[in-house]
């Protein structure tokens, strides 16, 4: 049996355009900041309310998806991010403006829970965790495209402009969707992950509340600190973002002989983690710093830590305990990394932004160390049950 890897390749593709709607408020946010009259950590709760609908309900539907199959969430999810996006273009003040955004989010978590664990069904055992690395890669990508894609438009059409061409983007591919093969529903009982995916989604959970913290306030941070303008920014968040993609590669290049180990994934995670605590530090604590200095460090940042994620996807159906491709427990792990990973970018950008407002920008280099190390110490714990 061949690895139907164009089918794995559009699901990707669908996952990256989901979680550029994440970036599409950050890439413009001292545009929205002026506009609405908007706090720091209001401007970052609007960024990050797109995790909303993962971070409440991402758990039951993973259980849900096991039971009534992937089509109707995949289209359903697709439609109400085209809706929320040309909501978002025609709003008037703040209010709806909130509110579209946190709709936004269960067309997100839709979309996103259907993806790997379709593509876990579909791929065969020996490329089944090259396919989850590379699924991993959807939000850094997605990050990129919104960054790069927003940025380069407001200036042409503005905020609303933009936010409707997204619209529009969203409903045709939604369309598209509605031919695209999909594994149908197992039909089986509602089976729970085992203790191992419970404590490595949680570590999930902490690198995106790390990623997106970083990520999502980076185009307020270099602009506060150089004064650079936001198409400068724009590229400089893309870049950042799309830095996680070499850890990708990497990590499916551990796995080209099958599935990864748990010693190989231990050691890996560890020097990657350890890695990464000196460039945030440097990153938040050098005032003053150039536009390409802070650049460097945040663009290093990303690279070191994204060798990580794609580990944890590939190891994700192992430490389900499922026994076959199909298996519910597989639905059910990713529904819990949806809601971990949803509740961490829910998270990131708003705690950032109060602790940048209390205690500023170098208090945020120090939180950052914090999480890199419990997430260090919760992927041992996993590997250990």
């Amino acid at each position: 049996m061949r690895t139907p890897w164009p089918r794995i390749l559009i699901l990707w593709l669908v996952g990256i355009l989901a979680a550029a709607q994440l970036a599409k408020i950050s890439a413009i946010a001292p545009i929205l900041r002026e506009g609405f009259h908007l706090s720091l950590p209001q401007i970052a709760l609007l960024i990050s309310l797109l995790e909303v609908g993962g971070g409440l309900f991402g758990f039951v539907a993973g259980l849900g998806l096991a039971r009534f199959g992937m089509r109707a969430f995949l289209l359903a999810g697709g439609a109400t991010l085209a809706a929320a996006s040309l909501v978002e273009a025609i709003a008037p003040g703040p209010a709806l403006l909130f509110a579209a955004r946190a709709v936004e989010g269960v067309g997100y978590l839709l979309m996103v829970i259907v993806c790997p664990t379709a593509i876990a069904a579909i791929a065969t055992d020996e490329s089944r965790g090259r396919a989850l690395a590379l699924w991993s890669t959807f939000v850094p990508v997605g990050l990129a495209l919104g960054s790069a894609v927003t940025a380069s438009l407001v200036t042409l059409a503005g905020p609303r402009g933009v936010m409707l061409a997204w619209a529009v983007a969203l409903a045709g591919i939604t369309v598209l969707l509605t031919r695209f093969p999909l594994p149908g529903a197992s039909g089986r009982r509602i089976t729970l992950p085992a203790p191992a995916a419970w404590v490595s989604t949680f570590a999930f959970g902490l690198y995106t509340l790390f990623v997106c913290a970083l990520l999502m306030l980076l185009p307020s941070f270099l602009v506060e600190r150089s004064g650079a303008p936001i198409e400068q920014v724009g590229l400089v968040t893309a870049l950042a973002s799309l830095a996680a993609l070499p850890g990708s590669a990497a990590a499916m290049w551990l796995m080209r002989g099958g599935q990864l180990g748990r010693r190989r994934m231990m050691l890996v995670s560890t020097l990657a983690l350890l890695a990464t605590l000196p460039l945030v530090f440097w990153l938040y604590q050098a005032g003053g710093a150039s536009l390409t200095t802070s650049a460097i460090l945040a663009i290093a940042a990303t690279l070191v830590s994204g060798l990580v994620p794609p580990l944890m996807f590939a190891r994700l159906p192992a430490q389900s305990g499922a026994t076959t491709p199909d298996d519910p427990r597989i639905a059910a792990a990713n529904g819990l990394i949806t809601q971990f990973g949803a509740g961490g970018a829910l998270l990131g950008p708003p705690l950032a932004g109060m602790v940048v407002a209390v205690w500023g920008w170098p208090a945020l280099g120090i939180a950052m160390i914090g999480l890199v190390l419990a997430m260090l110490a919760c992927l041992l714990l996993a590997e250990s049950l």
